[in-house]
């Protein structure tokens, strides 16, 4: 699929300068010309600014400039695209073009722009710019609304509420589960035990399925919620981190600035964003929750929280749980804040970490 989208850019590109590929002349003909054109292709040209990867802010001014360098030949005129999108278009007597950064995502955008010459020739010159968010997010603290027995032996890797039950997926090697757990008492009622070179990640549960990732074995399970009995192995590309859904499309972590939209019955890529915030990309983004319309993630190895908006990839909010874990709770094993459950009958929202005694349920409180 990134193949053919490529391969409709560069179609896009190509028709967009006039006097290329006119039908009307005999194939052998056109042959030749292509031929001589491919032998005039220019490589004398050098964009000035943006650089590759340099990071705006969405909605800042882009400054296009180019330097020319060979003054027999005559650009006749040049074309600036985002992606297959034209967003603008210069003549001869310009070496710029100005443009103000709007319709894009958060995160890398491809850029392309075409040299139209005068003969007939063209030349191609891409790079990607990064964009920050627009927006600055909102900040929360958080008040203990309840605590709850969490298994001091769960290195927690995924959190899921779900029909009155807490479904809980344990991470290290030889150690893995999938464990249903009972709220209130933290009694786990059924466990099943991953073989010992896999990894546990994330779950979700999705269609009366439980669904788990393994970290980097590429490879996924699901399961029937009741039994636990396998129904299917699953496949991706990717490390596995978190896993949720948003009731129709899987979506998942893998431990950089990404978030992918899978469909739930192959695990093909239907789409993704990349998370920034109005300082850059907000990386190691690790368990995940999909809560009144937004993803919650944790961030790997850190007491906190991010919010992202599902449709632009931008950081809406940041949670700081700092100090929810008493001192007296530490000792050597303890790991850090990941796991985040929602009840959305009740508005319950749960958290606890890696090896933790206890789980609580808080209320955000906003700073």
């Amino acid at each position: 699929m990134f193949f053919m989208l490529n391969l409709l850019i560069l179609v896009i590109l190509g028709a967009g300068c006039a006097g290329n590929g006119s039908s009307t002349v005999p194939k052998h003909e056109r042959v030749e010309k292509n031929k001589e054109l491919k032998q005039k292709s220019k490589k004398n040209i050098t964009l000035v600014s943006p650089v590759k990867n340099e990071m705006f802010t969405l909605g800042e001014k882009i400054e296009f400039n180019y330097r020319f360098e060979d003054t027999g030949e005559i650009i006749d005129s040049v074309i600036y695209y985002t992606g297959s999108r034209k967003i603008g278009m210069t003549y001869r007597e310009d070496t710029g073009y100005s443009w103000v950064s709007e319709g894009i995502m958060v995160g890398r955008n491809s850029f392309n722009i075409r040299f139209c010459f005068s003969d007939g020739t063209s030349e191609n010159r891409s790079l990607t710019l990064r964009f920050k968010s627009d927006i600055v997010p909102d900040y929360y603290g958080y008040r203990i609304k309840a605590v709850f027995l969490h298994d001091r032996n769960a290195y927690t890797q995924g959190l899921v509420y779900h029909d009155g039950w807490l479904y809980e997926g344990t991470g290290q090697r030889g150690r893995s589960s999938l464990r249903k757990i009972r709220l209130k008492t933290g009694e786990i009622i059924g466990t099943l035990n991953l073989a010992s070179e896999l990894f546990g990640e994330g779950i979700c549960i999705f269609d009366d399925k439980i669904i788990q990732l393994t970290w980097t074995s590429q490879i996924g399970f699901v399961y029937d919620l009741e039994s636990f009995k396998l129904i299917k192995k699953i496949n991706y590309p990717t490390q596995g981190w978190g896993l949720t859904t948003n009731g129709k499309q899987l979506i998942m972590s893998d431990g950089s600035e990404k978030i992918y939209f899978l469909e739930p019955e192959y695990f093909t890529e239907l789409a993704r964003i990349e998370v920034y915030d109005h300082e850059g990309p907000v990386r190691n983004l690790n368990e995940l929750e999909y809560i009144n319309g937004e993803i919650y993630a944790n961030v790997y190895q850190t007491f906190k929280i991010v919010r992202i908006d599902p449709e632009t990839g931008k950081v809406l909010a940041w949670i700081n749980l700092t100090g929810i874990l008493a001192q007296k709770d530490y000792h050597t094993d303890v790991g850090v804040l990941n796991g985040i459950a929602y009840d959305d009958k009740n508005d319950r929202l749960f958290v606890t970490g890696k090896r933790w005694p206890e789980l609580f349920q808080i209320e955000l409180v906003k700073r």
